[in-house]
C-alpha cells in the first residue's frame, strides 16, 4: 500500500454544491452582478477565478475575480455549512487507510478559511494530518495563491513524499491533472461532481468508498 495519501474536499469528502451556490450568488448579487446561465452551468469545485471565467467570459478580470473571492468568502467562510452533509462511508475509508499504516492528507481549491472551519465542523482534522489549500499562502509574494498541481507538489515536498508512494483521490480532472503533473497515482470517485469523461482521466475510479484502497 502507498503511504501518502490526498484527499479533495468538494464532490469528495462532502456535497458542498448547496452552501457553495448560495454563497456565490449572494456574492453576485453584493458586486450587482448577473449571471443568467448559472444554475445550469456552475460546478463545485474548481478555483473561484476559473469558475468565474467560464461562467462570465465577457466580465471578468483579475479584479473581478479578487471582489468575487472576497465576497464569496464573507458569505460562505462564516454560514456554517448548514446544507453540506459527509459522504456516507467516505471517512470511514480514510480512517481505515490510517490503520492500516498511510498517512492522509487533504489537498483542496477551497479557501483556506473555508476549508479550515467546515474540517473543524465535521472533526475531518481528527483523522487527517493537515490540510493544504490553494491559498493558504497567498499572502506570501513569494509563493502566492496555488493552483492543485503546485498545491500537491508543495505538500509532497513538505512530506519528503515520493511519487511512486502517493495517491491522490478525487472527483474531477483538476485533480487528475494535478496528479498527472506531479507523476502520483489518481483514483476518481464516482459520487461526486465530475464528468464521465473526468473520471475516465483518473488511473482508476471507485464506485463506493470500500474502493478506495
Amino acid at each position: 500500500m502507498k503511504h501518502f495519501w490526498f484527499f479533495d474536499l468538494d464532490g469528495t469528502l462532502a456535497d458542498t454544491d448547496g452552501d457553495i451556490r448560495l454563497s456565490w450568488k449572494a456574492a453576485l448579487a453584493d458586486m450587482g452582478v448577473e449571471c443568467p446561465g448559472f444554475d445550469r452551468d456552475f460546478v463545485a469545485g474548481p478555483p473561484i477565478e476559473d469558475m468565474a471565467k467560464a461562467l462570465m467570459p465577457d466580465l471578468y478580470t483579475p479584479e473581478f475575480g479578487a471582489e468575487l473571492r472576497r465576497r464569496f468568502g464573507e458569505h460562505y467562510d462564516s454560514d456554517g455549512f448548514p446544507r453540506t452533509r459527509e459522504y456516507p462511508g467516505v471517512m470511514a475509508a480514510v480512517r481505515r487507510l490510517k490503520t492500516d499504516g498511510a498517512r492522509v492528507f487533504i489537498v483542496t481549491n477551497k479557501r483556506y478559511a473555508g476549508a479550515t472551519a467546515m474540517a473543524a465542523k465535521f472533526k475531518w482534522m481528527d483523522v487527517f494530518e493537515r490540510l493544504y489549500a490553494g491559498d493558504m499562502h497567498a499572502g506570501d509574494p513569494a509563493v502566492g495563491r496555488l493552483p492543485k498541481p503546485r498545491l500537491l507538489a508543495l505538500a509532497m515536498r513538505e512530506l519528503g513524499a515520493e511519487p511512486a508512494d502517493c495517491v491522490m483521490v478525487g472527483d474531477t480532472a483538476n485533480d487528475f491533472r494535478a496528479a498527472r503533473e506531479n507523476s502520483v497515482e489518481s483514483v476518481a470517485v464516482a459520487w461526486g461532481y465530475g464528468t464521465a469523461s473526468e473520471l475516465a482521466e483518473a488511473d482508476r475510479i471507485a464506485a463506493t468508498p470500500e474502493d478506495i484502497r
